[in-house]
């Protein structure tokens, strides 16, 4: 039985991992719940447990076997070669090691393979949530020759964290209150109102999270010439992603084979005789599925509407299914 640690335990991605580490009975013989001083929290649920929280300055790696970093990229490139330099196996959820060609950037459905081979003291990156659950709806699209992607992301604001759910809820209600509202996490009003950016926008007018997709998902998909236009946009939604996805391929689209590769990759896919034609974000919220409706095609292109729980499916499921992966790959014995 080996020991595992979650570093950034005490925020919302940390908290999730956990809970699936737990529901899921990962063989960990001990689990270690680790954060910054910045968390006031002193304890964690894991399953029917109560974790102490320890303090990631404190905290010796030498315990463990696993680390699953959730706390950001400061912290991942401090204290991630501190994990390794102990001999332990680390699964990052961080834009600090994502595009570099060192670290394998995996989905175990979209790109498994890149776990073979691996030795204790890998580091394993993890994308951004907005990419994995694109990625895996993707993946059993690429026999068509996918061309050129355009995507529309609809980003809830827990994807920047717990403090944004904070601005949100303090927004909504002082706006009822006919108050006024600050905003300190988004860089103008998120309450009844839509942000077209995410991150800073680069000289040709890009944003950080579009570029980030964009440059993640060729990795995953290994299409390196896959054109991608992205554009990222936060809504005020408390949990759950969307995405409006038109691929153009060079082969045929044959509707009914393109349904069958989707479902044979384990997504949900929804009929215009189920849950009303579509799922939105709040349908997806709080379970597992990678929801796929609407479902069309235009010429030589293919349009879907896409939602998926950001917190849970597209960011601790991940973690949690590579540490899975890693741990009946044998590196841990």
């Amino acid at each position: 039985m080996m020991q595992l640690a979650v570093v950034g335990a005490a925020g919302l991605v940390g908290q999730s991992v956990l809970e699936l580490l737990a529901e899921r009975q990962f063989p960990a013989e001990r689990v270690f719940a680790v954060d910054g001083p910045e968390h006031e929290a002193s304890t964690v649920a894991y399953g029917n447990l109560e974790l102490d929280i320890r303090q990631l300055d404190e905290f010796g790696f030498e315990n463990v076997a696993l680390a699953i970093f959730v706390a950001g990229s400061a912290v991942a490139r401090e204290y991630v070669p501190q994990a390794r330099a102990a001999g332990v196996t680390v699964i990052d959820f961080s834009d600090a090691y994502r595009l570099d060609a060192e670290v394998p950037l995996v989905v175990p459905s979209v790109n498994g393979s890149q776990l073979e081979g691996l030795e204790a003291g890998a580091l394993v990156a993890a994308p951004n949530c907005t990419v994995t659950p694109l990625a895996m709806a993707l993946q059993p699209l690429l026999p068509l020759q996918p061309r050129r992607l355009t995507v529309s992301t609809y980003q809830s604001v827990s994807g920047a964290g717990q403090k944004a759910l904070e601005e949100l809820a303090e927004q909504t209600t002082a706006l009822f209150s006919q108050r006024d509202s600050e905003n300190t996490v988004f860089a103008k009003r998120i309450a009844f109102n839509v942000l077209p950016q995410i991150g800073d926008a680069d000289a040709d007018g890009h944003s950080d999270e579009e570029r980030s997709l964009s440059a993640e998902l060729r990795r995953l998909l290994q299409q390196p010439e896959l054109q991608v236009e992205a554009s990222c946009i936060r809504v005020p939604v408390f949990f759950g992603h969307a995405w409006s996805v038109n691929l153009e391929v060079a082969g045929d689209i044959d509707l009914a084979q393109v349904r069958n590769r989707l479902l044979a990759a384990g997504l949900q896919l929804i009929s215009a005789d189920q849950h009303g034609g579509y799922i939105t974000p709040m349908e997806a919220t709080g379970n597992d599925g990678v929801w796929i409706s609407r479902l069309r095609k235009t010429g030589n292109s293919i349009s879907f509407w896409l939602a998926a729980d950001n917190v849970r499916v597209g960011a601790a499921l991940n973690c949690v299914l590579l540490a899975e992966s890693l741990y009946k790959a044998g590196l841990f014995e």
